[in-house]
């Protein structure tokens, strides 16, 4: 072994909708060298102190996404009064904001992919040796902090020990539940201008960021990823919660032919409008795809380009919609509401433009400025964030407790909403333009929200093709839909 076994850690997390497939891949490289682990989900444990104290960890290691550091802080403030264990921080917060290693409850916080660092620093704990060179580390030095170099990222992904998923299923809930999440790779080909991707990417110093970053494991390994999940719990749809699953024709073509001979589980997966040729949609049709979701963002070509910097027309879009809905395979789509270049009457033409595509499920988010991103930047630059925004993060409230109004300042908020609260019911019944425009201008269209709710729970349950038994138990459990806003990927 590796000096490591019976070494304790312990994942906090606070909802089951925050299930991360890096998290599963950090419990299966631990699992491999011998280490103990347990992930307590804080809305599940009435005692979560308790259970803490119980399992008497050597580390404890608390996921921290961007507009997540409350919850997060919240946590380790739980962890610091039931153990002596070192607290730990990791994934996109600290990796822009390594400041937040000075919070009086955390010990250290690390940047980036988190395999190395946390075994490095386990190691460490458990030999009782200085910590404070372990790359990606970010320490406490002289009042201030340190910020270690990154390491180089993990090549070949399929060097990585198996997704140890039981940190997860060991709640009955989501084991039973049988919509399950998988990736195929790290990283994303794309710049999205709400992502924080492109400014990782361009910390990373790598020689050809495109070719570096994506990084993909051999279709082999994710079908016996899947199988091995398959064969111990229910699995009727599979999701692929990679940023960008078809990045190219090949890969697809590989992934197909492994996949429906080994594996045969319906999947969904994320697209880009660019890359699903007649050939690509094919291939995925004959894989078993049942939905892909993809970016429509905003129906304005020139803001898309330009704003979000997703480089796709809005032809592009509708013949890439066309292209799936040919093949059989439903559609569902991402949108943003709120982008103050675009006000209402653009978000409304938004709505139609996914109408036109005929969308089997479109979601809809109001803007939320993720610091780091190039979007961000320009609302900054255009007054419509404070100029200290990025410096003020920790007056910022968690996900999905937004608008932070002191901070950012929206355009015409209160049609936005209505707009957002008949989103569904607008799009299921093919409103046209000017009864949406009515609706949207009366302060009654809130009163259509429970209906709209229900519309969209129906459509999601429908294309997935999961039952209501299934849902309402998971939602029982995760309880706040708006907690879907969360819908990147994380580095744990």
């Amino acid at each position: 072994m590796s000096g490591l076994a019976g070494a304790r850690v312990v994942f906090l997390q606070n909802s089951a909708i925050n299930e991360s497939v890096a998290l599963c891949d950090l419990a299966g490289h631990l699992k491999s060298l011998g280490v103990i682990t347990r992930l307590f989900l804080s809305h599940e444990e009435r005692s979560l102190g308790e259970k803490i104290e119980k399992f008497a960890p050597d580390l404890v290691v608390i996921p921290c996404d961007l507009l997540g550091h409350n919850t997060a802080l919240e946590l380790a403030c739980v962890a610091k009064r039931t153990t002596d264990a070192p607290v730990v921080l990791g994934g996109t917060h600290p990796t822009f904001y390594p400041n937040i290693v000075l919070e009086a409850d955390v010990h250290y916080a690390f940047a980036g992919e988190a395999e190395g660092v946390v075994s490095d620093l386990l190691r460490a704990v458990v030999e009782k040796t200085d910590p404070s060179s372990i790359q990606n580390l970010i320490v406490c030095h002289n009042g201030s902090y340190k910020v270690n170099p990154l390491r180089p990222l993990l090549s070949d992904l399929n060097e990585l020990a198996m997704p140890d998923r039981e940190i997860y299923y060991r709640y009955r809930f989501i084991a039973q539940f049988p919509w399950k999440k998988f990736g195929t790779g790290r990283g994303c080909l794309n710049s999205c201008g709400f992502c924080f991707n492109p400014t990782y990417r361009s910390m990373l110093n790598l020689p050809d960021p495109r070719l570096h970053f994506l990084r993909r494991k051999s279709p082999e390994r994710i079908a016996k990823e899947i199988n091995e999940v398959r064969n111990r719990y229910p699995l009727k749809i599979v999701h692929f919660s990679d940023d960008l699953f078809t990045s190219g024709v090949e890969w697809i073509e590989s992934f197909v032919g492994v996949y429906r001979q080994n594996v045969g589980v319906p999947f969904s997966c994320n697209v880009f409008a660019t890359t699903l040729s007649e050939k690509a949609v094919r291939l995925l049709k004959e894989g078993g795809c049942r939905v892909v979701s993809m970016g429509v963002e905003l129906a304005d070509d020139k803001l898309r380009i330009e704003l979000i910097n997703k480089p796709v027309s809005t032809a592009q879009i509708v013949e890439a919609a066309r292209l799936v809905k040919s093949a059989g395979i439903r559609l569902a789509t991402f949108n943003i509401l709120g982008v103050p270049w675009s006000g209402v009457d653009g978000d409304i033409d938004t709505l139609i433009l996914n109408q036109r595509i005929r969308a089997d499920h479109a979601w809809a988010t109001v803007l939320v400025p993720f610091p780091k991103s190039v979007l961000t930047k320009k609302l900054i630059e255009n007054g419509y964030l404070a100029k200290n925004f990025e410096e003020r993060i920790y007056e910022v409230p968690d996900l999905p407790h937004w608008p932070a109004e002191s901070l950012f300042k929206r355009t015409d908020p209160e049609r936005m909403m209505r707009l957002y609260s008949i989103w569904p019911l607008a799009i299921k019944l093919r409103l046209p333009k000017s009864w949406i425009r009515r609706l949207v201008n009366s302060r009654f269209s809130k009163l259509l929200s429970p209906l709209s709710f229900l519309i969209s729970s129906m459509n999601e349950k429908r294309i997935y093709g999961f039952g209501w038994l299934d849902g309402f138990r998971y939602f029982l459990h995760v309880k706040d839909p708006m907690l879907k806003t969360k819908n990147y990927v994380s580095f744990i």
